[in-house]
């Protein structure tokens, strides 16, 4: 794990701005640059990635599509670390890489050898369409597209979250809530497109424990997440003794709205969240978290998508990658 004080020698800043940055206080006078420039750092040093010695070869281009830009991307590490995965594969197998955030057009898309998409839901289908149009060899990240014949790489989240849901329980927190992720402004709270909702809802169903009223929604940032938990107290909403989050982002920002009303984490509400991205390690309490190895992800990606392009691989796979369960304060463990 890299220290505070490291990451702040890296980015030639203080160490007191490494914490509010990886806190994401926004009362921080610092620029987007910078900001990034630690999210960056904080995460390279968290993988402790190793130079080495690229492949001689001619540089192809592969395509790394996002449905985000890139000041939103650093708000959720989860994307940019499996961005960083991905083009460190891509250099050790002698590809280059070109990046397509949400506003960039894609009609040179078809330039590269092959895409790979991050993510899925989050796209607009016309985003899609285009995508697709171009008819190259295509890996998604992050998205179960075994169905749709195309290949894939994915987290093990259904078994994390029932996981996470009977650490609850063992520790007699049969009080469950979840703060779920829907881009949406206007969402169905009952059929919301976070897939750990959807496990969390069966799971809590088959258990006779699911509660509508125990649900809360943000955008996956910091933000929302203090806004969701902030209105639910504001209205005399009693906050769950366990509370699943659907990542690290909005449960830093819930952690602050349930400080400021005084509630303790975790004698009063326990918190486990997902991702374990290096914000997780400095929230403060630091956060029980799933851990996803997003770099891992972005590295297995970039050999998928290399099998399509080298070995004219005509079957379509998906890999599928375990999580684990760290255990820090926000929860009673």
């Amino acid at each position: 794990m890299a220290t505070i004080k490291e990451i702040a020698t890296k980015a030639k800043v203080s160490p007191a701005t490494v914490s509010r940055v990886l806190n994401y206080d926004k009362s921080l006078s610092v620029n987007d640059t910078t900001r990034k420039r630690i999210f960056e750092i904080a995460e390279e040093l968290h993988y402790n990635k190793k130079n080495s010695k690229t492949r001689k070869a001619k540089l192809k281009t592969i395509a790394i599509t996002l449905w985000c830009n890139q000041y939103q991307e650093i708000k959720d590490l989860y994307y940019y670390s499996i961005r960083s995965g991905i083009e460190d594969q891509a250099k050790r197998l002698g590809y280059q890489t070109h990046i397509y955030y949400e506003q960039d057009s894609l009609d040179d898309l078809d330039k590269n050898v092959g895409v790979i998409v991050i993510g899925k839901a989050q796209y607009s289908k016309e985003r899609l369409n285009e995508i697709e149009r171009i008819q190259k060899p295509t890996v998604f990240i992050d998205a179960d597209t075994l169905a749709e014949g195309q290949c894939c790489v994915v987290s093990d989240f259904h078994s994390s979250v029932q996981e996470v849901i009977n650490h609850f329980l063992n520790h007699g927190q049969k009080d469950i809530g979840m703060l779920a992720g829907d881009l949406a402004d206007i969402y169905d709270k009952n059929n919301l497109i976070d897939f750990r909702f959807k496990d969390y809802k069966r799971y809590m169903t088959k258990l006779n424990l699911f509660d509508l009223d125990n649900v809360y929604v943000g955008k996956f940032t910091p933000d929302s997440g203090y806004e969701a938990i902030k209105n639910a107290i504001s209205q005399r909403k009693k906050i769950p003794k366990g509370l699943v989050v659907a990542n690290d982002a909005m449960a830093i920002g819930a952690l602050k709205a349930l400080r400021e009303n005084k509630i303790r984490v975790p004698e009063d509400v326990s918190v486990i969240s997902f991702n374990d991205t290096t914000a997780a390690e400095f929230a403060n309490p630091s956060l029980s978290s799933v851990h996803v190895d997003t770099h891992e992800m972005g590295r297995a990606g970039m050999k998928v998508l290399a099998d399509l392009l080298n070995d004219g691989l005509k079957v379509c796979y998906k890999v599928v990658l375990k999580t684990q369960l760290i255990f820090r304060e926000s929860s009673i463990n």
